[in-house]
Order: C-alpha cells, then structure tokens, then sequence
C-alpha cells in the first residue's frame, strides 16, 4: 500500500463519522486575520481541506475557491455544506502530491493541517506539486505541528499530532521554488479527536513563489 493510500484510508475512516472535530463553523482566527490584513488574493487553494471550514469561510467573502482533499468523504461533506449554503467554493477529491488540471492558476494557498499529515517521502512532491499549480508571486499559508509539542509533558502522543523540525518545513519548500518569507512558533490551543483542547505548539509560515 502506498503511502497516500495508507493516509487516505485513515481519512475516509475519520469521515465516516456523523461529525468531527474538523466540522467546525467560524473561520479560523489566524486565517480571517489575514483577510483582514488583505492577505488572500486571487484564486486561492484550500489545501487538505476537510469538509470545508476555510474554503467555505473565503467563498462566502466572495473568493474564488478551489478545496482539494484526499477522502472522498470529505469532500462530499464539504460540497454538502456548500450547496445548503449556496456557497460558491469549488471541491475536488485528489492527491495533492499530484495534483494536475491547474497549472499556474492559484495566487493563495492554504495549508492548515495538510502538509505535516504526508510521509517524509512525499512532501517533496507535495511542494513540487504546489510550485506548479501556482503563479509567480503566489503565496502559501502553512500551519503544522511543531516536534517542540514531544517533550511536553501530558501531550497526547498519537499519529493524528505530526512533529515537524523547522529545517523539514525550510527543506521541503526551499528545494521546490518557494521562499520561506516568516516561519514562527506559537502555542496555541487546538481542539483534537475526543473534543479534547490541548495547548499545542505550531509552525506559522508565510512562504513565496521564488
């Protein structure tokens, strides 16, 4: 089994449930922040998307959204939602290792939770992928779990709390045509499966088109 079919399987299992802790309504505060700040321009990818919170959140604003996800059962969910909303963001089930159909189309990415779910292996293709369906001057926005939460007492230690180092996130994107402009730790809270909050400590970038 590959690794993208190992991670989607994990995926389609957590969506067939009635409800998660990704089916949340209000925007993420970071990410409206940034809207606020006029920091999402043209067509924006909503990377990993889940069932819908950000691409939602940006099309009722009126951007053009495109939400990509690997589980099937995501994306039905975040469609769902769009069409009882009369939302216009777009969703589309597909690898984003791969993803085609998009050359040079998106100026915003998102990235809240994607990139640090993939193997080792796959985050070159990952970033390679993102390069080329983006156009020069493009910008991602990347949030992911930070290896500073390992050593915290009482964290909970389990394959749904990826750790990534700083120079994982530097080498993936630097190697594949993207600057990384602003890279930040903060702990913030996060609610994870089990409707538990922990305190959390996450990578905040701002990467570019290079």
């Amino acid at each position: 089994m590959t690794n993208a079919a190992r991670l989607q399987e994990y995926w389609e299992t957590t969506y067939e449930c009635p409800t998660t802790h990704f089916d949340i309504e209000q925007p993420d505060e970071w990410i409206a922040a940034i809207e606020m700040r006029g920091g999402i321009r043209g067509e924006v990818l909503d990377a990993g998307c889940g069932p819908g919170r950000t691409a939602l959140y940006l099309g009722g604003l009126g951007y053009s959204v495109l939400g990509v996800d690997l589980s099937h059962g995501a994306i039905a969910r975040a469609q769902r939602k769009a069409a009882e909303q009369g939302n216009t963001a777009q969703f589309r089930q597909a690898d984003l290792c791969s993803l085609d159909g998009h050359e040079g189309r998106f100026e915003t990415v998102v990235d809240i939770g994607c990139f640090h779910s993939l193997h080792p292996d796959d985050r070159g293709r990952y970033t390679e992928s993102l390069h080329r369906v983006c156009k020069p001057g493009s910008v991602i926005y990347l949030r992911a779990f930070s290896e500073t939460n390992v050593r915290k007492e009482n964290y909970p230690r389990d394959k749904c709390l990826p750790a990534l180092r700083e120079e994982e996130i530097r080498q993936a994107f630097g190697a594949n045509g993207w600057a990384v402009w602003d890279l930040q730790e903060q702990e913030i809270p996060i609610l994870v499966s089990g409707g538990r909050i922990v305190r959390a400590f996450c990578w905040f970038g701002e990467l570019y088109y290079a």
